[in-house]
Formats: structure tokens, C-alpha cells, sequence
């Protein structure tokens, strides 16, 4: 949102020629008969073009010519040179123009200083950003307060990337003239781009005091806030920056962030569709909506904003990740593996989209499926607690007793020992004749739930063929369940 405000060809041109010129030309004080005929010969011409002012011929070859041969006669005719200048510029010759008001300023250095910003706009025209800038800054020295050449020289330094020079001159402005908003908004957006975020507040604050509904203030006020994740101020920038040029697609995008952001997702779903009537055509957008729209459980909708944003960008690995899970909230369970495996071509590295992906088809009873996904999960990150306490789950349903076992473990290693961790544990270690392992897994359990797990493994006892054989008779197993000792 960095612009300077102050174009400078939007600033008023002088007239293209003036038949009150601004500074009459004078014989030279010692005349000689040829000097005087000299003179006349070129007053003549000069005559017969600035009859043309104001005609149809205003402008034309035809004038020119005249104003030319004025020149040529008596080449230190300033004012046949001006009105060349004029002419050149507005036909938009503006290399020609240059020339011709630097001959002006050559023969009458103290010529009108509104000369100055002409050969600067010239200057700017043909790319010469130096020599306008030159000209600007030599029309400055004769009037240092000219409020439009200031603007010009602004413009221009911040053009060049002179942020330095920029800051200069337009804290010189607001010396003369404290209630320029233009100019005012320019330094903070200067200070802004410097990341000076202090000053750059202090002058956004100055601006609305004096302009309390100036867009561009409130919705660089709201950037810099949500960028300092004051995400309630921000959006109420926002708020007030759409009040004063409502419809700005990029500020009902940042308000939809804002109110995302503060779980205020009926807010954002509202913010992000007014911003898409501007932009229909934003994947990001339909993205944001799809996950607001998720989160106030609008789900059908939101597949169809994800799906929109597939549609615009089919390489957005985290909008098919979503709409994979949205997919299964909706029981289109194909679909949603596809989503997800769309997602994981994308970026294979996603560890939460092989974990619901392992996750889902575990649901759908594709355990071998389930198994793969949750092993690529906990191998991109050994510490993602809920995958292996899937991935135990699955293993032990495969019969994978081993695997199930070290899934189990791990849990247990980093810190989640809920009883029901320890007791399928000890489950496993029965089963595969771990007996010691078993009985103090149980223990554990039994440790921290009396009642249930002493009620579970007494009925498991009852079956004639159960996975505590192993331990059944154990003294140490018939102690933890309460169990008269063996005979």
C-alpha cells in the first residue's frame, strides 16, 4: 500500500503561452541601428504566433515556425524560447521542451520560478529523474516555501529511492503547511517501508486528526497492528477503513484474517464473501472461507469454497489437505482420500495428512493402508503422540504384536502412562509369554485405576482360552488381582 500521493504531472501546468509574457525582453541599453531592426524583425514573428493563442492554431506547426524564427533572429529572445518550451510540452516533446526552458533559465536565470517545476515535469517525462530533481531543488533555492515544487521534489526523491531525502522534504511541508494530510500520509508510509513503525504511527495518528475517515491511515494503521498480532485493533482499523471506501477488496480480505484469527469465524466468513465479490477469482480467498466456514460448521459450503480454490490453484497442498477432511465429515470417503493424497503429491512431507489419512483408513478398516500412513507420520516426527497411539491401536488389530508393543512403549516413553496404555501393554506382553513384563504393566494400571482394571483382567480369567495364560498361575499376578493363592 507504499505510494506517494503527489503525482507530479497532476500539478497544474502554466499556460501554453501568455500573451502578457512574464518577463518582457528589452532592447539592449546601448542600441545600435542594426541591434534595433534586429529587434523588430523578431517582434514581428513573435507577434504573429502569440495572435495564435487562444485560435485553432494554438499549438500548431504554423505557430511554432513563428516562434522559431523569432528566436532565431534574436537567439536571447527568452520569451520565444518559453513559449517554444510550452509548446514542445504540450505536443509532448519533451526532450525538446527541456531544451528550450534551459536556454530560458540561461539567458534569465531569475525567469518566473513556476519554470522551474516545467522543466522538471520535462525532465521526470523523458526518465531524467536527476536533472528534475536538480531543477526542483534550483526553483527551491529562489522560493524555498513553494508548497508544489516541494510536493514535486518529494515525489520524486521517494521515486529514486532517496527515503532520506523524501523524509526531508516532506517534514519541511508539514512545517509550512501542518495539516497536509497527503503530505502526512506520505512520511508514514515512508517510515513504514523503513519499518520505523513508531513514527510511522504518530503520523497516521496525525493525519486522522485531521481527516478521521482517511482510508488509507486506518488500513495501514490495521497492517501494522496485525502485524504486531494486536489482532482486535486491527480489524477495528480495518472496520473503520472499509466505512470510508467500502468494497476495498484487500482490506475485507485483512478484516477476514483479523476476525479468523480471534476465532470470530462467523465475522470472517461475511468479510472474506464481500472481498470475493471483488475478486472472485482469489484461490487464497476461497481458501480462508472454506476454513471459516469449517469452523462454524458449515461444512457442505465449505467443500464447495475449497473446492472453488483447488479449481484456481490445484497446488495448494493445504487446501486439499482440508477439503480431504471436509470430505470425510461429509462420508464421501473416496473423495477424501483423494484429497489427501492429492495433498501428500504435493508435499509428501505433511505429517498431520498422513496421520488423518492413516487415520481414516483405519475408520474404513483398510488397516494395512492405516499402517503405512502412521509409520510415515511418526518417522517425520518420532514425537507425534497421537499417531502412535493409532499406530499401536492398528498394529495390534493386524496382529502385529511387536510392532504394537514398541507403539505402546513409545507412548508410554514420552510421557503419556495412562492406565489403558499400560494395561493393552500388558495385554501384549501375556500374550507373547513376557509374563514379568506383563504383571508390572498391569500393576501400573491397577495403580491407577483399582476397580476397573482389576475388574477387567478377573473377567478375562473366566475365558477358557485367554491371552493371560501365560501369567494366570503367576503368584505375583494372583497378589495384583486379589485372588486366593494357587494350590
Amino acid at each position: 500500500m507504499f505510494m506517494i500521493s503527489v503525482l507530479l504531472m497532476d500539478c497544474a501546468h502554466l499556460p501554453a503561452q501568455s500573451s502578457d509574457p512574464v518577463q518582457k525582453s528589452q532592447a539592449p541599453k546601448t542600441v545600435t541601428l542594426d541591434d534595433a531592426k534586429i529587434y523588430r524583425e523578431a517582434m514581428v514573428w513573435f507577434k504573429k504566433a502569440e495572435a495564435m493563442i487562444g485560435t485553432p492554431k494554438e499549438n500548431s506547426d504554423e505557430q511554432m515556425e513563428m516562434f522559431l524564427k523569432a528566436a532565431q533572429i534574436m537567439p536571447d529572445f527568452v520569451e520565444a524560447h518559453y513559449n517554444l518550451g510550452l509548446i514542445y510540452e504540450s505536443r509532448k516533446q519533451f526532450r525538446e521542451a527541456t531544451i528550450e526552458f534551459e536556454r530560458v533559465l540561461k539567458i534569465e536565470p531569475k525567469f518566473d520560478n513556476g519554470l522551474y517545476f516545467l522543466l522538471a515535469s520535462a525532465y521526470q517525462e523523458i526518465g531524467n529523474t536527476e536533472s528534475a530533481i536538480h531543477a526542483l531543488k534550483e526553483g527551491l533555492q529562489r522560493k524555498p516555501d513553494d508548497g508544489k515544487m516541494l510536493r514535486a521534489l518529494a515525489y520524486l526523491q521517494s521515486d529514486s529511492k532517496d527515503d532520506d531525502g523524501a523524509i526531508r522534504t516532506l517534514q519541511r511541508i508539514l512545517e509550512i503547511e501542518p495539516a497536509d494530510v497527503a503530505s502526512r500520509i506520505d512520511l508514514a508510509q515512508l517510515f513504514q517501508k523503513r519499518n520505523e513503525i513508531g513514527q510511522a504511527v504518530n503520523n497516521y495518528q496525525e493525519a486522522l486528526h485531521a481527516d478521521p475517515e482517511n482510508f488509507t491511515a486506518h488500513s495501514n494503521l490495521g497492517l501494522i497492528l496485525f502485524r504486531e498480532n494486536k489482532y482486535p485493533e486491527a480489524a477495528a482499523e480495518f472496520e473503520s477503513a472499509n466505512r470510508a471506501n467500502p468494497g476495498n477488496a484487500e482490506v475485507l480480505e485483512m478484516l477476514g484474517d483479523a476476525y479468523s484469527l480471534q476465532q470470530q469465524h462467523a465475522k470472517a466468513v461475511n468479510a472474506y464473501k464481500a472481498a470475493l465479490d471483488k475478486l472472485p477469482q482469489r484461490a487464497s480467498l476461497f481458501a480462508k472461507l472454506g476454513f471459516s466456514l469449517a469452523n462454524v460448521k458449515q461444512t457442505a459450503e465449505a467443500a464447495t469454497a475449497l473446492e472453488n480454490a483447488v479449481r484456481l490453484n490445484p497446488n495448494s497442498a493445504d487446501s486439499f489437505f482440508l477439503l480431504g477432511d471436509l470430505y470425510g465429515e461429509l462420508n464421501r470417503p473416496e473423495d477424501a482420500i483423494a484429497a489427501y493424497k492429492r495433498s501428500l503429491e504435493l508435499n509428501p512431507n505433511q505429517k498431520d495428512v498422513h496421520y488423518n489419512l492413516g487415520t481414516f483408513y483405519a475408520e474404513q478398516k483398510r488397516l494395512d493402508d492405516a499402517m503405512a500412513e502412521l509409520k510415515t507420520a511418526v518417522q517425520l516426527d518420532p514425537g507425534y503422540v497421537s499417531a502412535w497411539g493409532n499406530l499401536a491401536l492398528v498394529a495390534e488389530k493386524l496382529g502385529v504384536d511387536k510392532e504394537a508393543m514398541q507403539a505402546y512403549e513409545k507412548l508410554i516413553a514420552m510421557g503419556k502412562g495412562q492406565a489403558i496404555n499400560y494395561f493393552r501393554l500388558g495385554v501384549l506382553y501375556a500374550k507373547n509369554d513376557q509374563a514379568d513384563q506383563a504383571i508390572a504393566a498391569f500393576g501400573k494400571a491397577i495403580e491407577m485405576e483399582p476397580e476397573k482394571y482389576r475388574a477387567k483382567l478377573r473377567e478375562e480369567l473366566k475365558n477358557v482360552h485367554s491371552v493371560l495364560d501365560s501369567i494366570r498361575y503367576k503368584e505375583a499376578f494372583v497378589r495384583l488381582i486379589n485372588l486366593p493363592p494357587a494350590r
